[in-house]
């Protein structure tokens, strides 16, 4: 009796902490919210359209007119956008709100948007961090590692990140694009098939490579999720054979998957090769999890037949091609948004520990730094696709509004400064790979590899007989903490996907690939668990609350990465508006640097 009383008691307990919570979580998202919409009310109430805008605009009216079989010939994307606008603007209209429609109304459509990305980014990254921390992806409960002021500012500075956050101002599709990923991710995560289905039929109405977001990443997650969980009990050792890693996935059903912040180069090879082994001998468990996204495989499929191609218009100047060059620029733009994250990485694999402040400190990465023999290939395939297939599409240095212009104009000043570039690649590259993994401090040291003279002897060691078996796993630990490296191969493929088919080079088509980065990126600070605990005890002094609140009790990088974003985008909007000039063929009209 005094058992269920107490389980009654608890189960109250937790639905009052998750009501608090949620409330907690509707204030702040609101909060956000208004914060966005009046910083970009300035651009909504700019009556001048902007580059591709003016299309979208047209297309827009015709929608609205009801003229749904005319599509304006420099469209390429489907009409998501013009569809949530109708919608929208229809309602006002049948309320008496509106009369006329004008640019800022059709611009406020993202309001919409805009409201509910903060609490999408949050439901997300609950999921991501309960993945993080090995724990089960539908357990709600706040790992202790993490406080909710981290939480929160995490997702602040996405919804601030410079290129989405420019665009949440303006009549494109990126921002309702990004935000439906999100929505799929998030139904994805709480294994909800039929809402997942239909949320990523939705994302392909607003742009047609989510289909590499919405099936190829989140069905490689979901193959390595059923893989990870079709024998539990059975679990690599670190550093296993390649002949034990082909066996032993073919003969148990279990993939090779360490963390990335335990992985070499040569891990990567053997989970790609683990996934597919176990893949095609459990086809058959598989298939009924893979269901959902072979659906949207197949309605992309057929789209694609009925269009004649991806693009629906401006077919000759859109035409798919092989950039791999694409897969070189994404590591510069991560580098220059994200540094604030990163800087600690260079900083801790430079400089010995003994000289770095306390704050600053976490970790030695020299071991993470690549081996000459693994570099030296990486940088001569750079290298090579440089040389072979740098793209440069006749609209980027044509169009002298996107800063793009001016970077290819650098990059081809001197036919030098392409291949001067790329070991920038290389350290920009390993630096965001890094970072998928965790921080080195939070991280329990790699396990020893068999054969070293300190590893621990086995109580029970597994014989390999005519096949390799696997070991028995060992409970969830603290060696369990971090991104696997099938999470970060599942990214690479979708966005190599995503981005090498096009070969026009545009900041906003790196804005899903960041995002999905960026909300795998946010890890606890090294003192999470002991500031967890300093938490519960008062402040009593304005010192102590200071660096509380700087560093000593939250990730300082995310204080940087929050100015450093809002910097950005003062500059950016301050020459957008300020900063028009005019073109000698089209005089009269007001051009805008944008990204």
């Amino acid at each position: 009796m005094s058992e269920s009383i107490l389980d009654m008691e608890d189960g109250l307990r937790h639905s009052y902490e998750r009501k608090m919570e949620t409330l907690h979580v509707l204030a702040e998202s609101s909060f956000f919210t208004w914060a966005i919409i009046l910083a970009l009310s300035t651009f909504w109430h700019q009556s001048i359209e902007t580059v591709d805008e003016f299309f979208h605009i047209q297309q827009a009216e015709l929608y609205l007119q009801g003229r749904f079989s005319e599509w304006h010939p420099k469209i390429t994307t489907p009409p998501g956008l013009y569809l949530v606008s109708l919608f929208y603007l229809g309602c006002l209209s049948l309320v008496g709100f509106l009369d006329q429609v004008k640019v800022a109304d059709l611009r406020r459509t993202n309001a919409w948007a805009a409201a509910s990305f903060p609490f999408i980014c949050r439901s997300v990254l609950r999921g991501v961090v309960t993945e993080y921390d090995g724990l089960q992806l539908l357990d709600r409960t706040l790992p202790y590692l993490w406080s909710l002021a981290e939480i929160n500012h995490t997702v602040l500075n996405i919804c601030l990140f410079p290129p989405l956050f420019f665009f949440f101002g303006l009549y494109y599709t990126d921002v309702w694009s990004a935000l439906s990923v999100l929505i799929t991710i998030q139904y994805h995560q709480k294994m909800a098939t039929k809402y997942l289905v239909l949320a990523g039929i939705v994302s392909l109405f607003f742009r047609q490579t989510n289909i590499f977001w919405v099936a190829i990443y989140l069905g490689g997650l979901e193959v390595a999720r059923r893989l990870r969980r079709g024998r539990p009990g059975v679990e690599y050792v670190p550093s296993a054979t390649w002949r034990a890693v082909v066996f032993g996935s073919w003969q148990n059903l279990c993939i090779y998957d360490p963390l990335v912040a335990q992985a070499s180069f040569e891990d990567y090879v053997k989970t790609a090769l683990s996934i597919v082994t176990a893949s095609v001998g459990a086809i058959g468990i598989l298939l009924p999890y893979l269901k959902p996204y072979i659906i949207l495989l197949g309605a992309f499929g057929y789209f694609v037949l009925w269009n004649g191609g991806v693009v629906l218009g401006d077919k000759e100047n859109h035409v798919p091609s092989l950039h791999l060059a694409q897969m070189l620029y994404i590591w510069p733009y991560v580098m220059f948004f994200s540094f604030p994250l990163l800087y600690p990485y260079f900083l801790n694999a430079v400089i010995p520990q003994g000289y770095i402040p306390s704050a600053f400190r976490i970790g030695s990465t020299r071991h993470q730094i690549p081996r000459l023999i693994v570099a030296i290939p990486i940088i001569a395939i750079m290298l090579a696709v440089v040389h072979f297939n740098t793209i440069v599409h006749p609209f980027t240095l044509a169009d002298n509004r996107h800063y793009t212009f001016y970077v290819f104009r650098i990059l081809l000043r001197h036919p030098a400064n392409k291949y001067l570039a790329v070991p920038i690649y290389f350290l920009c590259a390993w630096a965001a790979i890094t970072a998928f993994g965790g921080l080195p401090n939070v991280q329990t040291p790699p396990k020893k590899l068999p054969g070293d003279p300190d590893a621990p002897k086995r109580e029970s060691p597994v014989r390999i007989s005519s096949r390799p078996r696997l070991p028995p796993a060992s409970k969830a630990s603290a060696d369990d903490r971090g991104h696997h490296v099938s999470t970060m191969l599942a990214w690479l493929l979708a966005s190599t996907l995503s981005l090498v088919t096009a070969p026009l080079v545009e900041p906003r088509y790196f804005i899903v690939p960041w995002l999905v980065w960026r909300l795998h990126v946010a890890s606890p600070w090294p003192t999470g668990g002991e500031a967890y605990k300093k938490r519960k005890k008062k402040i009593r002094t304005f010192k102590a609350w200071y660096k509380a609140v700087l560093y000593a009790q939250h990730d300082h990088r995310l204080w940087l990465e929050t100015v450093w974003f809002l910097a950005v985008n003062w500059g950016v909007c301050y020459v957008f508006l300020n900063w028009g000039f005019e073109w000698q063929q089209e005089k009269g009209k007001v051009q805008r640097f944008m990204w």
